[in-house]
């Protein structure tokens, strides 16, 4: 090697017309630029540098200049998110060698415009490659959502001077921790009862969502509204000393939605969600109580909520089963979250069969509908990892390996 990190012999044109005489190829069939690799000085050095194969819309991104990040602490395996997708990364080998030629010209740019005759560049090889990574669109690895806002989750004023400054995550403290894309991951903050306190992304805790939202619905009760004539500002004015406004705000928005009546003043009624009012209530039962006679629970539940809101058994679908129970001769209420079974799909429905043997559409789908895909869909799914039969004209889904 001489100190420019080429090897001191080095290719003429001499070489270069003797060795295509030797491979019967025509030097006029060729362009006039001929381009010859030599190693760099420091060539297994180990130089740090990656490759990674991109698709088109991931180069498209690149071209444009917007920026892509690797995301994953050291005990995770890397992910690449944009703005709105994230992409499992992982390594693959080749068997042929790669090599990295930073100033390498591509064909045309070999080509002279001016009769100078054979011309040689020499190229410098910084780089041999038998790996490279792939990256291949996935879900965005959202779980630690509650792991990570849990130890700092809003429970009330009151406590508040127990909350550890450094348990508290502000956003661009949670992006870096959390392996997905922006968009993913402000759409997975929305499925859980997240709001901003002084700059910070606090969690609600159960407690302190159930016992906010019951302020809500005495209100409701007191003023003897119709479901459907929930007046917003009324709520927030009666309440602004019982509740902070991200609070309610945040309440209100996954509890109510808008009504098709409004105000006189043409401002629009809102009218609570029955089904989202009536899991919570069953929520409070079901954490009090996991197993519960149907009739009692059903009682239990109806004196529990809003005298214009009524219970319905499809209210529970995602938080318990209802199963009958051969020994006592009657059905049971029987607390099984979602948000608690295996992130698995096939652990997942081992517990969910092993619980009950068989599930309609509707009853599993809550179950399930957390491993949909752009190309499967939940009744996919099933048909892949369940086993279906219709007994009395309806459709049931059981497991794939069992009796």
């Amino acid at each position: 090697m001489n100190e420019s990190g080429y090897t001191n012999y080095l290719r003429n044109v001499e070489h270069v017309r003797e060795t295509l005489r030797s491979a019967d190829i025509d030097e006029s069939d060729l362009n006039e630029t001929t381009q010859i690799l030599y190693p760099a000085k420091d060539l297994f050095s180990g130089h740090g540098i990656k490759l990674v194969e991109l698709d088109e819309q991931l180069l498209e991104i690149v071209n444009k200049g917007d920026s892509l990040s690797f995301k994953g602490n050291s005990n995770e395996s890397a992910v690449l998110c944009t703005e709105n997708r994230t992409y499992e990364v992982k390594e693959a080998e080749t068997s042929n060698s790669l090599l990295l030629v930073p100033d390498l010209m591509l064909a045309d740019d070999t080509k002279s415009s001016e009769e100078h005759g054979r011309v040689i560049k020499r190229c410098c090889v910084t780089g041999i490659f038998h790996t490279y990574y792939e990256v291949h669109e996935c879900k965005p690895r959202v779980d630690k959502i509650l792991s990570v806002l849990e130890p700092s989750c809003y429970k009330g004023k009151e406590n508040e001077s127990e909350i550890n400054s450094t348990t508290l995550y502000d956003w661009d403290k949670l992006r870096n921790e959390i392996q997905a894309s922006e968009d993913e991951l402000k759409q997975a903050l929305s499925d859980h009862l997240v709001v901003t306190i002084d700059g910070y992304l606090r969690l609600i805790s159960f407690e302190g969502e159930v016992r906010h939202l019951t302020y809500m619905l005495d209100l409701f009760n007191d003023y003897s509204w119709e479901v459907d004539e929930i007046d917003k500002e009324i709520t927030y004015d009666s309440l602004k000393e019982l509740i902070a406004e991200p609070i309610f705000k945040a309440l209100f928005e996954k509890y109510t939605s808008l009504s098709e009546k409004v105000k006189e003043d043409g401002s629009p009624f809102y009218r609570y969600n029955e089904d989202k009012v009536c899991k919570i209530l069953a929520k409070v039962l079901l954490t009090a109580l996991p197993i519960n006679k149907y009739n009692d629970f059903m009682e239990s539940w109806k004196m529990g909520a809003p005298e214009k809101i009524v219970p319905k058994e499809e209210y529970l679908r995602g938080i318990a089963i209802i199963i009958s129970d051969k020994n006592i001769m009657q059905k049971e209420v029987i607390s099984f979250p979602e948000e608690t079974l295996p992130k698995n799909i096939n652990d997942r429905l081992k517990e969910i069969f092993k619980v009950k043997e068989k599930w309609t559409l509707e009853e599993i789908t809550p179950y399930i509908l957390k491993f949909e895909t752009n190309k499967l869909n939940v009744n996919a799914l099933l048909t892949k990892y369940a086993r279906c039969s219709t007994h009395n004209g309806i459709k049931y889904y059981s497991s794939k390996h069992g009796k």
